[in-house]
């Protein structure tokens, strides 16, 4: 793959620049305007763990390191210590516990779902605020990760094209100041086993050169027949202080996973009446030994930090990765008359992608008068391409209640082959300038553009898409000194549209608009923070059935999502954290003209809440802790007609751990009763059975 347009991004960083820049001799100052920096926020990135639940500061609101209650908008942290104590291991089951999001709604078939504020974002995850492809179909697993910051409504301002509902980012673990090391290992029910090491330390006797290597191994069967997982990765990293004004940091992955994807279910025998009687969830709906994917990510970058001076400083990050899916599976097309023959296709894929992204950033703090500046000017390409092979043919149906698995289809017996290439480049410019003024207003001002070019060639069909956007966002937020925060905010979005009506008119891209308010609160000490908001949230030029010309499409769908999000993070007392939340939801297609005006999309619940605690229990036993967690998801549309609905479930996880010592010992359990439900459905013919009571006994040794 030729990487397109990063000439420019490469020369401001060579090391004769760098040079000539921090080179002057003494004596020769270069003169400058006078200023006066003052300002609350750092410039150093985010990066490093904090203690307990609650974050004070984040980075993915506005790329710079900014305290989150003086971010007009709603900003979710994550923490290592609640990944710890809530042992999850992927990145949906990372979001249960946060407003707004609705993770793993469509069960365990090896990717990370997640839908927030009503909107799918799974296209769109974010490594240290870099775009991964959505073709990978890799699952993350959240020890590799130091923090998860979801950024809630449209966000193209700083990430170009992106879905309305937000950002999810995974922030890096990467070489620490203090040695590290420690490895663990756990062992639960349905085979599960997961060995992991993290490990970081000085090269160099001044510690300006140093190390970070996480590493892990999983693999685990499941409630289902036939099914089976496992996942290797390896983290190196490298941080290389040049000087007291530069450093470097080099990161790289390797992903391998192979796994069976788990299929939807019908709606009749699982939500739905069905004669047969209901359908067990452990069913196995693929063929064994064929549905089974592999894949195999790489990845290479690195994040460059110079500062010219006190109030002037430059970051360049890049990401380049290489990716291979290879496997098949089986998916359902329909129930037949007798209500128990499941009718199946079963496609084989093969995909080989390159992605490179690169994110250029000049963070400038000055002062004009009254008012304190944090300007930010970007430029930022996403670079991909894509090879996709599918081999699709039709299966024999499988009987529900009672299956036979032993007429398997041979591999290469294909009904219909086709391949394509997809390429893509985005670039884009985009402006910020966060204002501080009187004693306690914080303005935030945003605006870019993007260019996109898409290219797509599958079978004898070649099209080619360019389009352009410009989006903005602003905010206002006073911060009292009694720790009350109550903000505004306005924020745009754009995703690139493929095709064109009858007319041959090329489509424009949809867009997203949101309009925010809400009320922050920091409690004295800094131990608890609680966000409340309302929110308007749009999307326009969604693309819908042309009812005079079959076949087309017309660009006239619009949703509009209108909801309201309180959350708690914190200490309440020396011994009690504490996440809570509650999210509801009023969800309608407002135009359309495929017949579902007027309906609530698909996987959308109209109410959300959950809760999660933390008890130290050191005065009965020191070292001691208990952990206890509710999750409630409220009935969801189950088809776009919204003929039916996937009902409500409860479920309680909890964790007992005690630490002696280099020692912690934990027991995590989740959906502790075991409760059979349907996490939520798609269609007639695609309803999603939830995670069964899974139980992890965990040991982990830090050495000092």
């Amino acid at each position: 793959m030729a990487v397109r347009g990063t000439a420019l991004g490469l020369l401001v960083t060579s090391p004769a620049v760098l040079a000539d820049t921090t080179g002057t001799p003494a004596g020769s100052a270069v003169q400058l305007p006078d200023i006066n920096v003052e300002s609350s926020r750092e410039q150093t990135p985010v990066t490093a763990p904090f203690t307990g639940y609650k974050a004070e500061r984040a980075q993915s609101a506005t790329k710079t390191n900014t305290a989150i209650n003086e971010t007009p908008q709603s900003i979710t942290v994550i923490g290592s210590e609640q990944l710890r104590d809530q042992n999850v291991q992927s990145l949906a089951e990372s979001l249960r516990y946060t407003a707004g999001v609705n993770a793993g709604q469509r069960g365990r078939r090896g990717l990370d779902d997640f839908i927030v504020r009503g909107f799918v974002q799974s296209a769109y995850k974010f490594v240290d605020g870099m775009r991964m492809d959505s073709d990978m179909w890799i699952q993350s697993d959240p020890f590799a990760f130091e923090r998860i910051e979801v950024l809630k409504g449209p966000a193209s301002i700083l990430y170009g094209q992106i879905a309305p509902g937000g950002v999810i980012n995974q922030v890096s673990k990467r070489p620490t100041d203090e040695p590290l090391a420690e490895v663990g290992l756990g062992l639960g029910n349905y085979g599960q086993r997961k060995y992991t090491a993290d490990l970081s330390d000085r090269l160099n006797a001044d510690g300006s050169l140093r190390y970070r290597l996480v590493a892990l191994y999983s693999e685990s069967d499941d409630i289902v027949d036939y099914v089976d997982r496992d996942r290797t990765y390896l983290a190196p990293s490298l941080t290389w202080d040049i000087s007291d004004d530069t450093s470097l940091t080099l990161l790289a992955s390797y992903q391998k996973s192979h796994y069976v994807p788990i299929r939807g279910l019908p709606a009749e025998g699982t939500v739905l009446n069905n004669p047969n009687g209901s359908i067990a969830r452990d069913r196995f709906v693929g063929v064994p030994g064929i549905d089974r994917y592999t894949t195999e990510q790489q990845m290479l970058g690195y994040e460059l930090e110079h500062r010219f001076a006190p109030n002037v400083t430059f970051r360049q990050k890049l990401r380049y990765n290489e990716y291979d899916l290879d496997g098949a599976f089986s998916s359902p097309t329909s129930l037949a008359a007798n209500k128990r023959s499941y009718n199946r296709q079963v496609q084989w894929r093969d995909v080989q992608g390159e992605v490179f992204t690169m994110d250029n950033q000049l963070n400038v703090q000055f002062d004009t008068g009254p008012f304190g500046h944090d300007v930010l000017v970007g430029l930022d390409w996403f670079d991909f391409h894509t090879d996709d092979t599918r081999h699709t043919s039709t299966l024999a149906a499988i009987d529900l209640y009672n299956p036979s698995y032993s007429v398997v289809p041979g591999p290469k017996t294909f009904q219909a082959t086709t391949s394509g290439t997809e390429d893509m480049l985005q670039r884009g410019l985009y402006l910020q300038d966060q204002i501080t003024f009187g004693d306690g207003w914080n303005l935030l001002l945003g605006l870019r553009h993007d260019d996109s070019e898409l290219k797509s060639h599958r079978g004898s069909t070649r099209t080619t898409t360019n389009e352009n956007a410009t989006t903005g966002r602003v905010g206002l937020l006073y911060a009292f000194d009694n720790g009350w925060s109550p903000y505004i905010s306005y924020s745009e979005s754009f995703v690139p549209v493929t095709g064109s009506d009858i007319s041959g008119k090329a489509f424009e891209p949809e867009t997203g608009e949101q309009t925010e308010i809400g009320l922050k609160y920091e409690s004295p000490g800094k131990a608890l923070d609680v966000t409340f908001a309302l929110y308007d949230l749009k999307r326009q030029n969604v693309t819908t059935t042309d009812p005079s010309n079959s076949g087309f499409s017309v660009q006239v769908g619009e949703q509009r999502h209108q909801g309201a999000e309180i959350e708690l993070h914190g200490r309440l007392t020396e011994q009690l954290d504490l996440v809570a939340t509650y999210s509801y939801i009023d969800a309608e297609v407002t135009k359309s003209n495929d017949g579902f005006q007027g309906n609530r999309p698909i996987q959308v619940p109209e109410h959300m809440a959950n809760a999660w605690l933390r008890y130290d229990l050191s005065s009965l036993l020191p070292g001691l802790g208990l952990g206890a967690g509710v999750r409630y998801i409220g009935e969801q549309a189950g088809d776009q007609a919204n003929t039916f609905d996937s009902p409500d479930y409860t479920l309680y996880d909890m964790m007992v751990d005690y630490k002696t010592g280099p020692w912690r010992f934990a027991v995590n359990g989740s959906n502790l009763t075991n409760k059979d439900y349907i996490a939520s459905c798609a269609s007639t013919s695609a309803c999603f059975p939830g995670d069964p009571r899974m139980l992890m006994f965990s040991a982990n040794y830090k050495f000092k």
